[in-house]
Formats: structure tokens, C-alpha cells, sequence
């Protein structure tokens, strides 16, 4: 029986899509930033010249809190104003999907935020 366990984990591992340990580290810089009445925050970035909601200072937005939202805006805040580079992880997405990602509130949401010095 102990055999046979890590075989269905294994077997099963191959039945999954391949996205599911994809990972997209879009790197570059943020263009703008904009902060939406209802507390969603945009960002318009080098790698995907469009607007992508990345979270909400008013409410929790797909598993990310607003204070954790408030740290990921003083960094895009703070790449803009000192022209710097972040680094946004994005699970589940493909390395190409940081350039055709889905815009607005229809953006998924990062793993992280990071600015790079």
C-alpha cells in the first residue's frame, strides 16, 4: 500500500494542466498607478501597456487583504517615484502571459509585489 500511494500522487501529478506550476515574473517598470473610488488598484506597467486591477484597499480581493493591498501600492508607488524596477509574480500564468494578460478587474491576481533596487 505505501507503494502504491506516491504512484497515484505521480500519476495524477501528470493528469494535471501544466499551468497549474506555471509561473510569470513580470519584471519591469510601473507606468502609472491609479486608485479606483471602490478601492481597487491599477497599475499600468512596461511589460503589458494596459491597466491591471492587483488588488483592493477596501476589501479582500481574491484572497488578498487590504493591508497586504496597502504594501503592494507603496511599492509600485515608490518604483514610480524613484524609477525602479518591481518584479510581480503571477501563479498559475504562463512566463508569456505577462505581456497579454487579462486588463482591469478581469486581471488575476499576483502572488507578490517586489521592488528591485
Amino acid at each position: 500500500m505505501k507503494k502504491f500511494i506516491p504512484l497515484v500522487i505521480a500519476s495524477n501529478a501528470l493528469l494535471m494542466p501544466s499551468n497549474a506550476w506555471a509561473t510569470a515574473y513580470c519584471q519591469g517598470y510601473i507606468t502609472n498607478t491609479l486608485t479606483e473610488s471602490d478601492g481597487d488598484v491599477l497599475i499600468r506597467s512596461s511589460w503589458r501597456d494596459d491597466w491591471a486591477a492587483i488588488c483592493n484597499l477596501d476589501q479582500t480581493r481574491q484572497g488578498i487583504s487590504p493591508s497586504t493591498c496597502f504594501g503592494w501600492f507603496s511599492s509600485v508607488s515608490s518604483s514610480i517615484t524613484e524609477n525602479k524596477q518591481v518584479v510581480i509574480r503571477y501563479s498559475g500564468l504562463d512566463q508569456s502571459a505577462c505581456a497579454n494578460m487579462p486588463t482591469y478587474s478581469n486581471a488575476p491576481v499576483p502572488a507578490y509585489v517586489m521592488l528591485v533596487k
